[in-house]
């Protein structure tokens, strides 16, 4: 295999390791392309056989396309030798796959090995009839393997040990005759023989019924063999067990039970199997209102048979101010067990000594519902290894030796639904399922608020699913709505609160002041004004209890209801807006840190001689892409805040627009600008109600720049005059400026390449009036790719090396942006193995800066540059590759261009069929979003004509 280090799994969800990290590999779909080729073990899988596995008989017209592209992202994260193209089709040729180990491990008789590789349902999370066909195959695979295990350990004595799962696994499949004279005959050497001949006459009557046959001659003659009681099969009879008080306290299983197949099924899988040592304990830990008792009693009502000495069951009333006592419990325990409980045995541990006696030879389940902590239960655990225990609680109890820990959450959207329509009413709920859907979105998929308002739909059935929804949409009101009878959410959430110290109850209610739906622990200390290592204990503290959750490592979040209850809680509003100043800070002296290191030597926008530093101290970074993720990381928060700060009276709106503003340089915003356009319009609002004309400027420059990504080049122009204007009545020249090479922009885009260079040449000229070299060279840049478009290329040619040298003067590294424009110039002015060194540094720079739009881009001029070398492989690549870029990122010119590099490729290749479809679409493109392109396709189509397919190479670049 090409790459040891890489693990890949398809017994469970599709999931793959390099050298023990998990590597991302995108969405289902591509999931699939990459669970074919792993079931093909090294074959090679045809194009047609990929896109029947992906779409069926429903593939749409740019399935191939599509395919492609998945191929090319699957690549990126494994590696591009892993997946190699051969003939019509592709190969896996790398790496190491469970399904493959567990058949190696079958065939060496280690069948327990082989099983513990499962992880679930195999290729969970694809859909399809492929998936769903070659889930069938592979449960087929694992039950053969269940069985030649449990062969075994019937041979070998182990036959009263397998009952309980011979059973189990009989129940899933009873037409199984296999497994039913496994059960037979573990049942006959357990002394159980009357059962055994049970089983034989169920099968008989199934086989008979069901599919009108009878059993096979080898069950046939198993089944003679026990009537007659054959020595042979080694009978074994069993003792009679003595008669004894058998406890049965567990409460009634709710009957509308929905949902939590895995955590049941881990539960019961846990608690069933036992332990042949130690006892077992499984611990269900969650915040309030998350059905945990709800789950531990359905749990226990599956498991009851497998515990034949009874259950025992307890409210140990941890929530709430007066939890029980140990030796409380353990007295009611011990009378239940039918012992004696002198009236002088109060202490704890002489009573928890007597109640592991009573249960040393017992079965038991015993189940601890809403403990307070470990120390409440460690008195109540039993000794022997043959009983198990279930406990609830809001606190993690991880003090516990070898508990299961089971953190349970929310409900998923299919669940939640499934609840409401048992408690509602299935036609109901199907008659207003949009409204449905937005009401357990309200309920935060929370099961006791959706049992709430169910029940409350239950008890109105004139309401309509949408009334009570719009009930719930107003967030000051909601958790009212959420109470009925003895059940409201809000006094369930407040018994976990009213146990926090002052410290913790603060800490509870200041994490809740910014929007974000989560937060780091970074802009958790920010919020609280600490340090990290002790806002990170009191963050931990908050998830010990189930006040806060934790997604993984150094995150944070609430709840929604949990996060509107903790701000519902009463607190100072200058301490709540002196929270978000210091997340502010905090972020801004982390963007600001990484916009430094990201583009050295470059000035921050807004920031002149009297702006104020940040505020607030801020993350240092080793490198550049240690810079670049965190920003990634902080980025929903960042956007958040900005949002905020915009709305929040008395806020320092110049900070927040230039951390927008460094944001959308440090970070690829070219590919949802949308949000960051919807940021920046707010802080226009917000600055222009404040009559603030010099952040309004700035923040319609930011603006304006998301516009003219997005093609919005009415609305980028009106940024860009609004924001001239006012700068000029500020006298802010740099702004000024900014605005003009806004402008320019703009009306590049549109085509208007003359008046472009004269704004550009305005702004350039200002620039250098004030002495900002480094905002020079972007204006220079961006001129001479619009000299170099209208045939200028010795002054474009000028332009950009000014550029770069003034770089270089400065002290900075290479810029990206430079670097790119440069390649552009040099090719169009007869330079093209230049231009392709440069634009080769340029991909590295920001494949390494994560701009994918832009490495696009790249690879775009690269297909052109290949084209005018007559390099016509390497020129379908890269336009190749940029269209799988492009169709994730989603950026349409960049697509129609790359579109346009390929039909000319393919044409000069002799492929004029392939060639036509490409300018094709390319033309549909431009004409859709009014591109000024379309007509150059145009022309290019009508000019060239059949003639043209056997041209010779060269290129014919586009405008831009």
């Amino acid at each position: 295999m090409s790459d040891p280090g890489l693990r890949f799994s398809v017994l469970g969800p599709v999931r793959v390791w390099r050298d023990g990290d998990e590597v991302e590999i995108g969405s289902p779909q591509q999931r699939l392309v990459l669970a074919v080729l792993l079931l093909a073990e090294g074959r090679v899988v045809g194009h047609g056989h990929l896109l029947d596995a992906i779409w069926g008989e429903d593939r749409p017209r740019t399935a191939m396309s599509t395919l492609r592209t998945y191929v090319s992202r699957l690549r990126s994260a494994l590696g591009a030798e892993v997946i190699t193209s051969i003939g019509s089709g592709y190969a896996l040729a790398g790496g190491t796959c469970d399904l493959v180990t567990m058949e190696e491990l079958s065939r060496e008789g280690r069948y327990g090995e082989a099983l513990a590789l499962w992880r679930g349902e195999p290729l969970a999370g694809l859909e399809g009839g492929y998936a769903e066909g070659q889930r069938i195959r592979l449960g087929e695979r694992r039950l053969a393997v269940q069985e030649l295990r449990l062969a075994r350990e019937v041979e070998e004595g182990g036959h009263a040990e397998v009952i309980a799962e011979l059973t189990a696994l009989r129940g899933e499949h009873p037409a199984r005759e296999r497994l039913a004279g496994l059960l037979m005959l573990a049942l006959y050497r357990s002394g159980r023989q009357a059962e055994a001949i049970g089983v034989f006459t169920d099968t008989r009557e199934l086989l008979a019924e069901d599919l009108g046959i009878d059993p096979s001659p080898e069950l046939a003659e198993l089944y003679q063999r026990i009537i007659t009681a054959d020595p042979a099969l080694g009978l074994k009879r069993a003792a009679s067990p003595a008669v004894r008080q058998v406890p049965r306290q567990l409460p009634a299983d709710t009957s509308d039970f929905t949902g939590r197949e895995s955590e049941v099924d881990e539960m019961v899988d846990a608690l069933r199997a036992g332990n042949a040592s130690a006892l077992v304990i499984s611990a269900v830990s969650g915040a309030g209102g998350m059905g945990k008792t709800t789950l531990a009693v359905h749990v226990a009502h599956r498991l009851a048979p497998d515990y034949p000495d009874g259950q025992l069951f307890v409210n140990l009333r941890g929530s709430g101010a007066q939890p029980l006592a140990p030796e409380t419990v353990l007295g009611r325990f011990l009378r239940s067990l039918g012992a004696e409980v002198p009236a002088d045995s109060e202490e704890p541990g002489e009573r928890a000594a007597l109640y592991r006696s009573t249960l040393a030879d017992r079965r038991m389940l015993v189940v601890l519902d809403n403990a307070a902590n470990v120390a409440q239960v460690r008195p109540l655990l039993p000794g022997a290894a043959e009983c198990a225990v279930l406990v609830t609680s809001r606190a993690k109890m991880v003090g516990l030796s070898g508990v299961r820990q089971v953190d349970l959450g929310v409900l998923p959207h299919d669940e939640a639904m499934a609840l409401l329509g048992k408690v509602v009413g299935e036609a109901r709920v199907a008659a207003e399922r949009e409204a449905a859907a937005d009401l357990i979105g309200a309920c935060g998929y929370l099961p006791l608020a959706i049992r709430i308002v169910a029940s409350r739909l239950a008890a109105r059935p004139a309401w309509s699913v949408a009334r009570m929804r719009d009930r719930m949409a107003d967030e000051r009101r909601r958790l009212a709505e959420l109470r009925v009878d003895d059940l409201a959410v809000e006094a369930t959430f407040a018994l976990g609160y009213d146990q926090l110290d002052a410290g913790l109850a603060s800490a509870f209610r200041l994490l809740a002041v910014p929007d974000a739906a989560d937060f780091s622990l970074g802009s958790a200390a920010a919020v609280l004004g600490l340090d990290e290592p002790d806002a990170e204990e009191v963050c931990e503290a908050l998830v010990d209890v189930s006040m806060l959750e934790s997604p993984s490592p150094g995150h944070y979040r609430y709840h929604d209801l949990l996060k509107i209850f903790a701000r519902s809680r009463p607190d100072d509003e200058d301490v709540r807006r002196a929270a978000l100043a210091r997340l502010l800070g905090y972020y801004l002296a982390g963007m600001t840190a990484a916009y430094h290191l990201t583009y050295p030597g470059a000035p921050v926008s807004g920031a002149g001689p009297s702006s104020p530093g940040p505020s607030f101290p801020g993350p240092s970074f080793a490198d550049e892409e240690a810079a670049v993720s965190w920003a990634e990381d902080e980025e929903q928060g960042v956007i958040s805040c900005v949002h905020q700060i915009a709305r929040t009276p008395g806020s320092v709106l110049s900070d927040a627009i230039r951390l927008l503003d460094m944001a959308s340089d440090v970070l690829e915003t070219d590919v949802t600008p949308e949000r960051y356009e919807r940021a920046a319009g707010a802080l226009v609002e917000a600055a222009a109600a404040r009559g603030d004309r010099r952040a309004e400027a700035h923040a319609r420059c930011v603006r304006g720049g998301f516009w003219t990504s997005r093609w919005f080049l009415d609305a980028a122009i009106e940024d860009g005059v609004a924001a001239r204007d006012l700068s000029l009545a500020e006298d802010d020249l740099a702004r000024y400026a900014e605005s003009l090479n806004l402008l320019a922009l703009a009306v590049s885009s549109r085509g208007s390449k003359t008046e472009a260079i004269a704004l550009y040449a305005e702004a350039v000229e200002v620039w250098r009036r004030l002495g900002d070299r480094s905002s020079e060279t972007v204006g220079l840049g961006n001129m001479a790719l619009a000299l170099a478009s209208v045939d200028r290329t010795a002054e474009a040619v000028e332009a950009v090396e000014l550029a770069e040298r003034t770089i270089r003067e400065l002290g900075g590294g290479a810029d990206p942006d430079i670097l790119y424009q440069s390649a552009v110039v040099l090719r169009d002015a007869g330079r093209p193995e230049e231009a392709l060194s440069r634009l080769l540094e340029t991909r590295k720079a920001y494949r390494r800066l994560k701009q994918r739009v832009r490495e696009g881009a790249t690879l775009l001029r690269m297909a052109e540059t290949h084209l005018v070398l007559g390099q016509l492989d390497r020129a379908v690549d890269c336009a190749e590759d940029s269209l799988g870029l492009m169709a994730e990122a989603g950026d349409e010119w960049i697509q129609g261009k790359a579109l346009v590099a390929l039909g000319q490729a393919f044409s000069y290749l002799g492929q004029p069929g392939r060639a036509g479809a490409c300018l094709a679409e390319a033309l549909e493109i431009f004409v859709r979003r009014n591109m000024p392109e379309a007509d150059e396709v145009q022309v290019l189509l009508e000019r060239h004509g059949a003639s043209w397919w056997n041209a010779e190479p060269k290129v014919t670049a586009l405008t831009g």
